[in-house]
């Protein structure tokens, strides 16, 4: 007994003359600690298999953590120091396994696939092998109170840790390019980096300690190796950012502030336990940069989160609104449906007795009284025209508009609009011609009456905006694309490009529209293209500018 407790001072005086005590003791513990404090709020405050991952990777960085102090300070013999030694590459390479699993879930929102529970097996089943056998270690070397590591299973375990951080960048990688959310690549990519970086640190530093002992001379190689655990902290301010900044893993914003205040407490309690120079510059360090990285992070996320509040509000506030506009829409169609049809039969009266009076029905009308006569027919028309428009237009937007497919031809159909339109058109002053250079005579299924409908409300606002000259209906087909055309061009008032753009539109007219026609609605043009539109063809309209008359192109799918 006596014996080993010389040994043990031999070796704490040793071990202890090597390196700083408070530098031994800041490197492992308050990280480790936050850290693991961090998790467990984590996983209380969600049981999932990302925040189950995240307490083991943790629990496995205390645990080596723990494990590395116990081989600087307590010292209980060879067999203490060897049993110590082994399980520390056990719980190492734990570590890497289970931040593989946490990447993977975070990203994928899934546990890892069978598959990969295999090639997780594949690497950690030889290394715990290697361990339960004593392979890893070939004995124990008194003057300095070390293990010593077999280097072919210290390669096996770098290699197997080095393949679990090949596998977290393959899955990082692989979600950000399948991935469309903007906020949901950005969050790969830091967790993905925070943990990289984090496992870089610890896998880096066993390697260069390693290296040392193998094939250099230096004296004291594992100082080196407490330098790879600075990558928790990182990792740790990675995590605080995408807590903050998306609040992952639904920790508020307190959460994430709680973090920075424990951390940075905890490394400032070192700044007054310092033992020499180079203590205080790595503490201070330490310290600063966290400062830093907490207050810009803090003080810039608020606002974003303010912000997204303040977009989440005014969002359900909008929902809330265009609900009720639509239930307003809905209301306004169902009122211009109703008060249309309500409308109709006295108009129809109404034209139906002034023609009656032109015509003589009721016996001779004397001359003055005709005009007035011929005003009220001509307004009651508008007026039942407009009326149709309006019903129309409600039919449209509520649905309803019904469509009875035939197959027909549809030069045929456009000559007749042609022959209908004619009088009015001669009326006018206007001449209006009609020509086919179709080969055929252009098979189309669709509602023929509404595409006559279509076609006059064409040409009926082609009458309108043309003081004078020619309209002309041309019927086309294009045998290649399979497309029947017809097309009205006039020599009217045209339009400018913005305006051809918009022309389409509810109650949309040309801008120079009034000082040639006061009459339009601008419905006309609207009805056409939805009804076109429901038959599966198309409705264009182009100008070479004000003054120099439009073309409208009316298509529809060719039946062959």
């Amino acid at each position: 007994m006596f014996e080993n407790l010389i040994a043990s001072q031999h070796c704490y005086d040793y071990l202890t003359g090597q390196i700083s005590l408070n530098l031994l003791l800041y490197t492992h513990i308050p990280t480790a600690l936050i850290a693991l404090l961090f998790s467990t709020y984590v996983l209380l405050k969600r049981r999932d298999i990302v925040s189950s991952s995240l307490f083991f990777i943790v629990l496995c960085f205390s645990l080596w953590s723990f494990l590395d102090l116990n081989a600087w300070l307590v010292f209980l013999g060879a067999d203490n120091t060897m049993f110590t030694w082994s399980l520390i590459d056990l719980f190492g390479i734990l570590m890497f396994f289970f931040s593989y699993r946490f990447v993977y879930s975070f990203t994928t929102k899934n546990d890892l696939p069978a598959l990969h529970y295999v090639i997780s097996v594949l690497l950690v089943a030889p290394v715990s092998y290697i361990i339960g056998s004593g392979l890893n270690l070939t004995g124990y070397y008194a003057p300095t109170c070390e293990a010593l590591e077999n280097s072919i299973s210290a390669y096996y375990l770098y290699f197997a840790q080095a393949s679990f951080l090949i596998l977290i960048l393959i899955a990082a990688i692989r979600h950000i390019r399948v991935s469309d959310d903007v906020h949901e690549r950005t969050q790969t990519t830091l967790i993905a980096t925070g943990m990289s970086l984090f496992l870089l640190f610890f896998l880096t530093a066993s390697v260069i300690v390693t290296f040392l002992i193998n094939y250099t001379s230096v004296q004291n190689p594992y100082n080196y190796e407490i330098y790879g655990l600075f990558g928790m902290p990182i990792l740790l301010m990675y995590l605080g950012y995408i807590i903050v900044r998306y609040q992952a893993f639904d920790i508020k914003m307190v959460g994430a502030q709680a973090l920075i205040i424990a951390l940075l407490l905890l490394e400032s309690s070192q700044i007054f336990l310092y033992e020499s120079l180079s203590d205080l510059i790595i503490t201070l360090a330490t310290v600063f940069l966290t400062v830093v990285f907490g207050f810009f992070l803090v003080r810039s996320v608020k606002r974003e989160i303010r912000e997204k509040e303040r977009n989440e509000t005014l969002a359900k506030d909008l929902a809330k609104a265009n609900v009720r506009l639509r239930e307003l829409d809905k209301l306004k169609s169902e009122f211009v449906s109703i008060a249309s049809h309500q409308l109709r039969s006295p108009l129809t009266a109404i034209r139906g007795y002034a023609s009656m009076l032109l015509d003589g029905d009721f016996g001779s009308v004397p001359e003055k009284v005709q005009e007035p006569l011929r005003r009220i027919d001509e307004s009651s028309r508008f007026m039942a025209l407009s009326v149709d428009d309006f019903l129309n237009v409600s039919r449209i937007e509520s649905g309803s508009m019904k469509y009875e497919k035939a197959l027909f031809l549809l030069s045929k159909l456009a000559s007749s609009v042609a022959d209908d339109l004619r009088p009015a058109a001669t009326k006018k002053g206007l001449v209006l011609v009609y020509r086919s250079d179709a080969d055929g005579d252009m098979h189309v299924t669709a509602d023929e009456g509404k595409v006559r409908q279509v076609i006059q409300n064409v040409v009926d606002n082609a009458m309108k905006y043309t003081p004078k000259g020619t309209i002309s209906i041309v019927a086309q087909e294009d045998n290649k694309a399979k497309r029947a055309r017809v097309i009205v061009v006039d020599t009217g008032v045209g339009m400018s490009e913005e305006t051809a753009k918009n022309l389409f539109g509810k109650f949309v007219r040309a801008k120079n529209a009034n000082t040639v026609n006061v009459y339009g609605t601008g419905l006309g043009l609207f009805i056409a293209k939805q009804m076109i539109e429901a038959m599966g063809g198309t409705l264009t309209a182009k100008s070479d500018g004000e003054g120099k008359g439009s073309t409208f192109t009316i298509e529809l799918p060719l039946t062959v």
